[in-house]
């Protein structure tokens, strides 16, 4: 062995620990560990290295012990910071099942007494000293109590909470900005209504499935731009938010329940995102209404069966409609400066968005429906009608997806021409075929578009078993070219004049071109999530 080499491998021993623990602090808790065998001088920089990360999956590997061999490397590692006197600016504590093994716990049966009070312990070691960002996680929710003395951190600047109960104490953290409780489980309203009195300077709040508020209020807050309330299996009878400065809004709805949601007084609100089973008119109109300043638009809803929506606000630049089930007679979006609007729904309606283009520069439509749907007949005429209301637009993005035959993902149109084929020029597909299926695609996607370019990921779907089929066919009609029988069963056989394959290099552009024979040759060789790319010439 060279010794020249190991001594000159270790002279990262020999660096300032300043400089070490630079380096440790771009590591998981888990390699600070593992380090810390490799040298002496490595141990006691580990064991010095002020350690705040404790994220129990990424420590299973290391303690076969279990749940209490964790926490007790939790509270020692702790322990040894205090009595160094180091600050903790930022303290993440997660504990999940997977280290809670020979133990089940659940909101019926509490963790064990000893493991409760290290646990509690280490929380309040990891937030004596100045933290100015805390997360406390557990995967079960609704069994740990938080200790009263992590409810009073003055220093206390963004704060996210799992799994845990409020048991009604009061909190003091005047400094908070941002404020997440996910499965938190309240005994009562007291901490929602003090809120403003507690966290007087909080920025951003978010309430994700929390069990036992029948209704959230929020007022008083004036520094307060954000709110994120996802509803859970205890149902939410009323949102109401009197604050000017609000500046975005999000509301998820996991059941059918109704929640009251009154926004009245946020007249600044520039973000509205709702998810709703039912998407009423009482809705549309109450935006339509109360939000001069909105800017962006997300309904997303089960079903939209309305006779007619207008969608009428002055300011807003990006609108997005996702439902299931759409209905609607009529459909007029009157927004001047509206610039991105996309609408995801499972069939062609009747009648479709009326947009006002002046100053739109990007439309998304997606399709859930299979292709046979849209390819013949009158549901074809109607959704190539539909597509030349975006004649002036710059960007259009159609997505398809295929029930029957194959996934469209993406397809990037110009303004559709007076001809009968759909004017696409890039196509983007995820094929998941049988081979019968794939000769039938290929047709028919041929059939309604000439497109410039189609791009296909090797190794996903079906999509090197859909390239061979292609390239099959295309030497076929080659070589019947050369031997003069040029008679064609389909249309745009006649009209293809040429083909040729890139491949995407590593670099992230196609500067590999290969023809058809070629390519066909090497397809056993492609590598999975390969890029490819098919030039057509027309």
């Amino acid at each position: 062995m060279n010794t020249g080499s190991l001594n000159a491998a270790d002279r990262i021993s020999q660096l300032p620990d300043d400089i070490i623990y630079l380096i440790l602090s771009f590591l998981s808790t888990p390699e600070v560990v593992r380090l810390s065998v490799l040298s002496r001088e490595w141990r006691q920089a580990c064991a010095t290295f002020p350690l705040s990360e404790f994220y129990s999956p990424s420590f299973a590997d290391y303690f076969d012990g279990g749940c209490f061999i964790f926490v007790i490397f939790v509270y020692k590692s702790l322990l040894r910071q205090c009595l160094q006197y180091r600050n903790i600016p930022k303290f993440q504590f997660s504990f999940t099942k997977e280290l809670c093994r020979p133990y089940v716990y659940s909101e019926h049966l509490p963790l064990p007494w000893d493991l409760d009070r290290l646990i509690t312990r280490s929380i309040e070691l990891g937030t004596h000293n100045g933290v100015k960002e805390l997360s406390i996680h557990f995967s079960i929710p609704g069994y740990y109590k938080l200790p009263e003395a992590m409810l009073s951190v003055k220093e206390l600047v963004v704060c996210s909470l799992g799994g845990c109960i409020f048991n009604g104490a009061a909190i003091n953290w005047p400094s908070l900005r941002e404020l997440s409780l996910n499965n938190v489980q309240f005994s009562d309203q007291r901490f929602i209504d003090n809120l403003f009195l507690t966290c007087p300077l909080i920025e951003e709040f978010a309430l994700v499935e929390c069990s036992g508020l029948k209704y959230l209020q929020l007022s008083g807050l004036r520094k307060l731009k954000k709110v994120t309330v996802k509803s859970g299996y205890s149902h939410l009878e009323k949102i109401e938010i009197d604050v000017v400065s609000l500046h975005t809004f999000s509301y998820y709805e996991i059941r059918n329940l109704k929640t009251d949601i009154d926004l009245t007084s946020c007249k600044n609100l520039e973000v509205f995102k709702l998810n709703v089973h039912s998407i009423t008119e009482e809705l549309i109109q109450h935006v339509n209404s109360n939000f001069p300043a909105l800017k962006v638009l997300v309904l997303h809803g089960y079903s939209l069966l309305l006779h007619r929506i207008k969608i009428s606000i002055p300011l807003l630049e990006k609108l997005k409609i996702i439902v299931s089930h759409m209905s609607v007679e009529e459909a007029i979006i009157n927004t001047p400066r509206l610039r991105s609007f996309k609408c995801v729904m499972h069939k062609i309606g009747q009648s479709f968005f009326s947009l006002n283009q002046t100053s739109l520069q990007e439309v998304t439509f997606e399709l859930l429906a299979a292709f046979n749907y849209i390819k013949h007949g009158e549901n074809f005429e109607v959704f190539r009608g539909y597509l030349k209301n975006f004649n002036q637009i710059k960007l259009v993005n159609l997505i398809i997806c295929v029930h029957s035959s194959s996934v469209i993902h993406k397809i990037v149109r110009r303004p559709v021409s007076n001809s009968g084929l759909l004017d696409i020029i890039h196509v983007k597909l995820e094929v998941f075929t049988r081979e019968r299926e794939s000769h039938a695609l290929i047709n028919d996607l041929f059939r309604i578009s000439r497109p410039r370019s189609l791009s296909l990921v090797s190794g996903c779907g079906k999509n090197d078993e859909f390239m061979t089929i292609l390239c099959k066919k295309l030497l076929r009609m080659e070589k019947r070219k050369q031997d003069g029988a040029a008679t064609y069963q389909n249309c745009w056989q006649h009209e293809l004049e040429g083909v040729k394959i890139q491949i995407c290099g590593r670099n992230g552009s196609y500067n590999k071109v290969l023809t058809c024979d070629v390519f066909f040759d090497s397809l056993q060789e492609l590598e999975p999530k390969q890029k490819i790319r098919f030039l057509f010439e027309w």
